[in-house]
């Protein structure tokens, strides 16, 4: 995705016992927010759904 959205996506990782994590209730492995919105498994487990979502949060931000 970071290659794709290439300037407009920043990524960060974090494991769930870092500081940033600690205002999640964070209750599996795998966790992916944008914009510290969650973002459902089902999404964040698929390229094309996860494309899709990006694509939208990035066009909605431009309409600011």
């Amino acid at each position: 995705m970071q290659e794709k959205f290439k300037d407009q996506l920043e990524l960060r990782i974090y494991t769930s016992d870092a500081k940033e994590a600690a205002a999640y209730p964070l209750k599996g492995s795998t966790n992916v927010f944008v914009n510290q919105a969650w973002v459902g498994l089902d999404v964040a487990t698929s390229m094309e759904k996860m494309e899709a979502y990006l694509a939208k949060v990035i066009a909605d931000a431009g309409d600011l």
